[in-house]
């Protein structure tokens, strides 16, 4: 059961999370697409994942990576973001693969192992939803990708997400415990199981 300010604070950074998709779609997205397409917008996924881990990592407890990446999911839809109705499929999906690394640790393990694999599992729901259904890449249906551009895309996908909702998450939460932001949240509290 979350407490009232539990509660505010996943409100909270899943709005932060959702306002910071709604930008990726609108701005930097489209750029990297012109620049270098499908792998270009790889290189920034993981970004995307950070609805889930964020949350979760100052939280701990279960269901938080699933309702922040699913919250952060309905702000950018609602910011009128390009991908429109495809954020009630990735969001929930994301957040659920996210949670998954979460439960392998049982809500104990915080450390950057489970900080990466909570910032890779998402691609697995990402990568092939945008292959089979997004209309922003319909060259991976048709003519389809090669393989090596398969591997390529999944791969940096799988880095962007171990690097930003992973490992940057963890660094910069812990540096703001550190400094005495995050008095009060679990992630103060429990340091005792990091690995």
């Amino acid at each position: 059961m979350l407490t009232i300010k539990e509660m505010v604070g996943l409100a909270s950074f899943s709005v932060i999370s959702g306002v910071i998709f709604a930008a990726l779609s609108h701005l930097v997205a489209p750029l990297a697409t012109l620049v270098a397409g499908h792998i270009g917008v790889a290189m920034i996924y993981g970004i995307w994942f950070i609805g889930g881990t964020l949350p979760a990592y100052i939280i701990r407890k279960k269901g938080i990576a699933f309702l922040g990446e699913t919250i952060a999911s309905i702000v950018e839809l609602l910011l009128v973001s390009p991908y429109s109705i495809l954020l009630y499929y990735y969001g929930p999906a994301q957040g659920i693969l996210s949670e998954l690394a979460f439960w392998a640790g049982r809500y104990r393990k915080w450390g950057y192992k489970t900080m990466i694999l909570a910032g890779m599992l998402p691609v697995m729901a990402a990568y092939p939803f945008d292959c089979l259904v997004s209309p922003f890449y319909p060259a991976c249906r048709n003519p389809g990708y090669p393989l090596f551009l398969h591997l390529t895309i999944i791969f940096t996908m799988l880095a962007s997400g171990a690097i930003f909702s992973g490992v940057l998450v963890k660094a910069v939460v812990d540096k703001l415990v550190k400094a005495g932001a995050l008095r009060g949240w679990s992630v103060a509290q429990d340091r005792i199981n990091e690995s």
